[in-house]
C-alpha cells in the first residue's frame, strides 16, 4: 500500500514589485518562515533590492536568476521565483514557496523504501545531487574516489555506499593510509607469510584486503600511500588478486575499493608522487564533496543531529539558542563537519555556548583555545613536558584527522606521531 505524501504548502508569500523595484503589495503569510510580523520584513514602498534578505535567508537571492532555492536560518527550504508581468501597476512578482516538508518526506520515504537507516538526510542541492549518484553506484562494483577537504564526510559517504550495496552484509574494512608508518602499511594491507619477519606472528598475518573479501575496503588519505605500495594496489585493481609479503602464489579476492583524499591527485601525479596508472584506475567514479561553508543550509540539521547524539551519549538535554545557532551558521567552519561535531560535543559536555567565542578570536580552528593542561603544585619538569607533548599531539590529531598533517603542523616526523598515539592508547606513557 503506497502512502500518499501531504501536499506541499502553497505560496507562502507573493510580493508585487513596480518597475522601480518598490514593493507595492504583499499577499500571504510569513508565519511558516519566521516569527517576525510581515510588516517588519516586507514594509510597503521599500526597494526590494535593498531589503536585508540575510535576516530571513542564509544567502541573498540573485535577482538575475528567475528560479532558485533559498534556505532560512532554521533550515527551511524555499523556492524563490521572479516572474515578469509588465502590467500598468506591477513589473515583477516575487513568490516564496516553502517546500521543506515535501522534500523531507520524499527523502525519508526514499530512504525507508530502500531499507537504509539514515543518520540524517541532507537537503542542500549539492548534497542531494551527490546522494543521487551514491544511490546509483551503490548497486554496482565500480571503484569510487571521494574528493574533498578533511572533515566533509568522506568516510560517512563510503559507509553509505557500502550500506546500500549488495555487499552490505559483508565486511566493511577501513584504513587511513596516513595513520601507519611506511614500513608497516604494506603488511597491514596485504599480510605476510610465516617466517617473513623476525618477531612476526608465528602463523603469518592476514591483510586487510583478504579480511574484506566479498565486502568493501575504504582507503582514506590514499595520497599518503607509499609509491612502492601503489603498484601492489594497482595489481589488485587490475587482476583482482593479492600476494602476501614473502609469498609466491597470488590469491583471488572480490573486494570493492573506495578511496578518498583531500589532495589533488593530478598534481601528485605531475610531481611523480602518485602513479598515473593507479590514478586512472581509481578515478572511475569521482565524487567531490563540497566543504561545509558551501552547504550552510545543512548546518542547522547537523547541529540538531549532533545535539541528539551527544545528549544521548552524556545523558543531557542541552539545547542551542536561535541567536547562537545563527552564529554557527555564519561561521566558515575550516574544519568542516568534524569541527562542528567537536564543538557540539563540547557544548553539551560543558553545558555552555561560550566555547564558540574561542572560534571567533582568530577566525580559524581554535577548539582548545583555553589551556587544558592543569597543574596543581610542583611536578618534575620531565613530567610536565610529557603532559604538554601529549596535549599537543592529541589536539593536532583531533583537528586534522591525519597523522601526516598532525606531524606537519607540529614539525616532527610522522613516525613520531604514530608511535606516540599508540603509546597513549595503550597507556604506556605516564600522564603525570
Amino acid at each position: 500500500m503506497t502512502t500518499s505524501m501531504p501536499a506541499v504548502p502553497e505560496v507562502s508569500l507573493m510580493l508585487f514589485i513596480s518597475s522601480t523595484y518598490k514593493i507595492e503589495m504583499v499577499l500571504g503569510s510569513a508565519s511558516d518562515l519566521t516569527q517576525r510580523p510581515i510588516t517588519e520584513i516586507f514594509g510597503l514602498q521599500q526597494d526590494v533590492t535593498t531589503l536585508r534578505w540575510t535576516e530571513l535567508f542564509v544567502n541573498e537571492p540573485d535577482f538575475n536568476v528567475n528560479e532558485q532555492f533559498l534556505y532560512t536560518h532554521d533550515q527551511q527550504k524555499v523556492l524563490f521565483t521572479i516572474s515578469k508581468v509588465s502590467t500598468s501597476e506591477f513589473e515583477f512578482i516575487l513568490s516564496l514557496i516553502n517546500v521543506t516538508k515535501g522534500i523531507e518526506l520524499k527523502a525519508q520515504q526514499e530512504a525507508q523504501s530502500q531499507g537504509v537507516p539514515r543518520r540524517f538526510v541532507g537537503v542542500s542541492d549539492k548534497m542531494t545531487k551527490i546522494m543521487d549518484v551514491v544511490h546509483k553506484i551503490s548497486r554496482v562494483n565500480s571503484t569510487v574516489l571521494l574528493l574533498g577537504e578533511s572533515g566533509v564526510g568522506k568516510s560517512f559517504l563510503a559507509r553509505e555506499i557500502h550500506a546500500m550495496s549488495d555487499r552490505a552484509d559483508q565486511p566493511f574494512v577501513s584504513l587511513n593510509c596516513g595513520s601507519l608508518p611506511k614500513d608497516l602499511i604494506e603488511s597491514e594491507l596485504f599480510g605476510y607469510e610465516p617466517g617473513t619477519f623476525t618477531g612476526g606472528k608465528k602463523g603469518g598475518k592476514i591483510g586487510l584486503f583478504e579480511a574484506a573479501d566479498k565486502g568493501t575496503i575504504f582507503l582514506d588519505e590514499i595520497a599518503e600511500l607509499p609509491y612502492d605500495v601503489q603498484s601492489k594496489l594497482l595489481e589488485v585493481l587490475q587482476e583482482g588478486t593479492i600476494r602476501k609479503i614473502g609469498g609466491v602464489v597470488a590469491k583471488q579476492i572480490d573486494v570493492r575499493i573506495i578511496a578518498a583524499t583531500n589532495r589533488d591527485l593530478a598534481v601528485q601525479v605531475s610531481k611523480q608522487l602518485f602513479r598515473k596508472d593507479l590514478f586512472y584506475r581509481l578515478n572511475v567514479v569521482p565524487l567531490r564533496i563540497p566543504p561545509l561553508k558551501e552547504r550552510k543550509d545543512e548546518i542547522p540539521m547537523l547541529i540538531e543531529h549532533f545535539l541528539d547524539v551527544f545528549n544521548r551519549k552524556y545523558n543531557q538535554s542541552k539545547n542551542i539558542s536561535k541567536p547562537f545557532k545563527r552564529k554557527l551558521v555564519e561561521y566558515e567552519w575550516p574544519g568542516n563537519i568534524r569541527e562542528l561535531e567537536n564543538i557540539i560535543e563540547r557544548i553539551v559536555v560543558t553545558n555552555s555556548e561560550d566555547v564558540f567565542e574561542f572560534l571567533l578570536k582568530e577566525g580559524d580552528v581554535q577548539l582548545f583555545e583555553e589551556n587544558t593542561v592543569s597543574i596543581q603544585g610542583l611536578i618534575p619538569l620531565k613530567d610536565a613536558k610529557k603532559m604538554v607533548e601529549k596535549e599537543l599531539i592529541l589536539r593536532a590529531h583531533q583537528m586534522y584527522g591525519s597523522t601526516y598533517k598532525a606531524a606537519k603542523a607540529l614539525h616532527v616526523d610522522q613516525s613520531t606521531i604514530v608511535k606516540k598515539l599508540k603509546q597513549y592508547n595503550t597507556g604506556e606513557i605516564n600522564e603525570g
